[in-house]
């Protein structure tokens, strides 16, 4: 029975802990309100700017398992202090940024110290608690990643409605001072001794397979599919993705554990996880584009259209654990996903006219999906998994998800761009062009939506077999 100080020590800890998840996640989507500002300041397009939100995710996904592994290595309070202070300098140097080199060098710079907070807080969350409020804690902390994934944008709207794009990383470098010295304060020192086995070759493969990959769906169009570049880089992606298999299947300690893909269910549920962030990113980044570039309207009332999204999604993941008490996690994934389906459909009628009504319909539903939808196929993954591998599982289910969100975009805009630069060749006028090119890529979420459907239906048959019923 812990005393009522102790209790309140640990509290004090969990907060520490879990504003550091939040700050990492609300960052890789505060951004995007903000690429227009950005895009406009630096003389860019779409296709150029989006690499801020781009390689921010790359390289949180591409640290994890490495700074995981250390939190059992060395010092825990020292590591996460150092994530804080790392991730409030990377945010320090993005407010001084005077291109988009020099933006893309801090978003890597904060993008590593996030890396350390979102891959070590679970680990001293869970050190802390034990039993019931363990998983009461851990499940507090998750709801609050997911706020901070939905909120971003609005946060990052309201902010440049009073000042510009660049205020929009003050907060985080004043939280990432204060979470670095109530890191040294109150996390505990716990260092487990144990000899520190790491793919470094794997990791390093991986990181240079996806940069490939991406380069050659963004620049595909604009390059040229058969230049030069474009070929070499196709080759660079195939050969490292070759090297990177061969890699995890031989070694004692892989990045990925290609064993958990025997299952049937483990892999149509990270599938259908792929395609859903394919579909879900294609609009978070666009929208904010088309209300001020086409609509003209301000950071602030871009972030207000986005708000039914948020809302929705916040009621429908918090009625995910009791509809999950009536229905299978693979019945809702179903569900969820047709329902984003069906809030894109209500973007492919938005014109250069503001229609209030086929927005707040269209973001309310994506937002009510995706609740549904993401609570469902995490509990899905994870669930599966055998005992002694769930953490390895939670890491599967963490790339696959960034590297969703890494080709949605890349996806979406390279579309977009090429439809309407087509267009404008066309002799189209450029508005015009812009909302050919928007909806293009809405119906390229709405066909990964229904591959999507599909393969979590897929899913829940497969779970059928699996456990006889």
């Amino acid at each position: 029975m812990f005393s009522e100080q102790t209790t309140k020590l640990k509290w004090i800890i969990f907060t520490v802990s879990a504003i550091g998840g939040f700050l990492a996640m609300m960052d890789s989507n505060t951004v995007n309100v903000a690429l227009y500002e950005i895009a406009q300041n630096f003389h860019i397009t779409i296709s150029q700017a989006q690499w801020a939100v781009t390689i921010y995710i790359l390289i949180l996904s591409t640290f994890l398992t490495l700074f995981g592994k250390l939190n059992d290595l060395v010092s825990r309070k020292n590591l996460y202090a150092l994530g804080y202070l790392i991730f409030a300098l990377g945010a320090f140097f993005n407010t001084i940024s005077f291109n988009l080199i020099t933006l893309i060098l801090a978003r890597i710079v904060q993008a590593t110290g996030a890396s350390i907070l979102l891959s070590n807080n679970y680990a001293i969350i869970s050190s802390i608690f034990k039993g019931n409020k363990r998983a009461k804690a851990l499940g507090f902390s998750t709801a609050l990643m997911a706020l901070a994934g939905m909120s971003g944008p609005m946060v990052g709207g309201f902010l440049m409605h009073y000042v510009n794009w660049r205020i929009i990383f003050v907060p985080s470098i004043i939280i990432g001072l204060i979470g670095a010295y109530f890191s040294k304060k109150y996390i505990p020192e716990i260092i487990h001794k144990s000899e520190f086995k790491f793919d470094y070759f794997g990791m390093i493969y991986m990181l240079i397979a996806t940069l490939s990959m991406l380069l050659v769906i963004s620049k595909g169009h604009s390059w040229g599919w058969n230049s030069q570049r474009i070929i070499v880089l196709s080759i660079i992606f195939v050969v490292f993705a070759i090297i990177f298999y061969f890699q995890e299947k031989r070694i004692e300690y892989p990045v990925v554990n290609f064993e958990l893909f025997q299952s049937k269910v483990f892999t149509y549920g990270n599938l259908a996880l792929l395609v859903a962030y394919f579909a879900l990113f294609t609009n978070a980044l666009l929208f904010p584009f088309y209300t001020q570039e086409v609509l003209k309207e301000t950071p602030l009332m871009t972030a207000v259209l986005i708000l039914p999204f948020s809302f929705m999604f916040m009621i429908m993941a918090l009625l995910n654990g009791k509809l999950t008490k009536k229905l299978h996690s693979s019945i809702l994934m179903t569900t969820g996903t047709i329902l984003i389906i069906l809030g894109y459909v209500f973007f492919t009628t938005i014109s250069d006219k503001l229609t209030y009504w086929n927005i707040i319909l269209g973001q309310a539903l994506i937002g009510a999906g995706s609740g549904c939808y993401q609570p469902s196929v995490n509990a899905l993954i994870v669930s599966i998994a055998p005992m002694g591998k769930m953490g390895i599982a939670s890491g599967i289910l963490a790339m696959f998800r960034n590297v969703g969100m890494l080709l949605g975009i890349s996806i979406s805009v390279s579309i977009f761009d090429f439809i309407k630069n087509n267009d404008i060749k066309n002799g189209l006028d450029e508005t015009s062009a812009f909302i050919n090119g928007y909806h293009g890529a809405i119906y390229f979420a709405i066909f990964f939506g229904i591959v999507c459907a599909i393969l979590s239906y897929m899913s829940h048959k497969a779970y059928k077999e699996e456990k006889g019923c």
